[in-house]
Formats: structure tokens, sequence, C-alpha cells
């Protein structure tokens, strides 16, 4: 089977299932969720140990970019699939598998292994119409690590992940400035590390802080040698709501850093925004 064959046929699947799980997840079973005991994989784009209940799903839409975003699966309950809407839809091969290693035992925090691959079959320039900085991918990019979560206080976790990426091609560098800076590397393995705090203040209300070298997940995805800072929060706003699809909706807002030491170039949103929200239902 060629390729756009198969692009055909995923795009006719993802059609046909999104709206499917999406009214689901809005009119599904009444479970007492809140913030509080949510199961996170990637608050303010920190690297957790949790996986998803076995038949628990995520739907995640970007606010800003309006683009069919990514789905998370608990296909068991040790094992998390993600699902990438978008760059399958793109012609883009991606997987993203979390696997749940052991759970925390006093001191000792749970542990996943994550691995994500990601095809990209031509150059792209993933923050495309930035004045001042190119980051440019192509080809294969796959990254491994092992992600801690520790549960300190009541309402209060820890993250921290180590791991590497491969990344074929990448080119980062400025644009429109007086000197010139940048670098093109070519089968790179590049160190990732992330830290981040995880706050419940309330069943409605969560903060999340991170800072991060490396790959990470949401915000410019699968990019090594990046540094990143990211604080914000996520809101149940409709937790005693009758209707599914506004008591399992969740917002989060971020206020968002990263640079290049390459191209010496710094991003920053310091306001924080509304970048996506997320449905989150079913598992037991």
């Amino acid at each position: 089977m060629e390729l756009s064959d198969f692009r055909i046929r995923i795009s006719i699947l993802l059609m046909v299932l999104l709206p499917y799980l999406i009214i689901h997840g809005a009119y599904g079973q009444v479970l007492d969720r809140s913030l509080l005991t949510e199961r996170m994989l990637h608050p303010l784009d920190s690297y957790t140990a949790y996986t998803f209940h076995k038949g628990e799903w995520a739907y995640n839409f970007p606010v800003l970019g309006l683009t069919p975003g990514w789905m998370w699966w608990g296909i068991t309950d040790w094992m998390t699939a993600e699902l990438d809407v978008e760059c399958w839809l793109g012609g883009v091969p991606s997987f993203n598998f979390r696997f749940g290693l052991i759970g925390q035992n006093g001191i000792r925090p749970a542990l996943a292994y994550e691995t994500m691959y990601q095809y990209l079959p031509r150059e792209i320039d993933l923050i495309d119409g930035y004045d001042t900085l190119h980051v440019v991918r192509k080809g294969h990019n796959w990254y491994n690590r092992i992600n801690a979560s520790w549960l300190i206080l009541k309402r209060l976790r820890l993250h921290v992940s180590l791991g590497g990426t491969f990344s074929e091609y990448l080119l980062l560098e400025n644009d429109n400035r007086p000197e010139y800076y940048g670098q093109v590397f070519e089968n790179l393995v590049s160190p990732d590390i992330s830290l981040g705090i995880d706050w419940r203040i309330t069943k409605w209300l969560s903060f999340h802080g991170t800072g991060s070298y490396g790959t990470t997940f949401v915000y410019l995805d699968n990019v090594p040698r990046k540094y990143q800072f990211a604080y914000g929060f996520r809101v149940a706003p409709f937790l005693k709501c009758r209707w599914g699809f506004l008591r399992n909706m969740r917002i989060e807002t971020t206020s968002l850093t990263f640079y290049f030491s390459e191209a010496r170039e710094t991003v920053t949103l310091p306001i924080p925004i509304f970048p996506y929200i997320y449905w989150q239902w079913g598992g037991h």
C-alpha cells in the first residue's frame, strides 16, 4: 500500500472516530472527577510518570492554532498511547507511548518509560512566520526518557524526567539581526532534562511550573537543544454542570519562554494565554 493510500485511510478513520469519541466523552458516564485526582500526562509541558486507566481518553484542542489537535488513550492501566491527529492528517508519521513501570512507595517515586518517534518527509520551519528565529527539522526524530513523579504533600507533586533525543536534521538560526548566529545538526544525539512542580489547589484549579532543556511534548514539540520555562494554571470551570461536554472540559493557561543558544534568540509569552483546551473521560 502506497503512503498516499495509507494517509487517506487514516484520514477517513480519524474523521469517523474523532466525533464519536468527543460525543461519547461529552455524554458518557458521570464520575467524581476533579483536578485533585485527575491523571495529568504533560501539564504545562512537564513529563509525569502517570498513565491513563484502561479505557480513559483525552482530546486536546489547540485554541490558538485551530488545528485538529491530539488524543491520548489508555490501552491498559500501564500503557497509554498518543494519536497526533494533526500529524497524521498532514502525512507525518508520529508515535508516542508511555509505559508505567512502578508506583510510588514511600520516598521511591513512581516511574514510567516514554518514547516518541516522528518523521518529517521534508524541511519544515516549526515557527514559520516568526521574524527573528528559524527552527527547521527534517527526517527522523526519536526521543526516549524515564519520568519520575513524587506526591510530596497531599496536593503537591514533583516531576523529573531524563533522557535523550535523536534528530536527523535540525537547523537553529536567527534572522533579521545585525549579526548572524546559527548551527546545523545532522544525526544529532542530545540530552533531555525536565523538572516540574504540580500544585492541585482546589477541585477546579491547579498551578504548574516547568523548567527544561531539550525536547518537550506540547509547545514547540520534538525540538532538542531548547531551554524552556513555563508556568500557568489548569482550570475546570464547569465541574458541577449537568452536561458532560462542559463538565469534562479543562483549560490550560501558560506563560512561556524558550531560548536557543546556537541562534542566541529568546521567545517569550509573558502574559498567560489559553493555548489549548481538553476533555478527559472514561476509565475507572
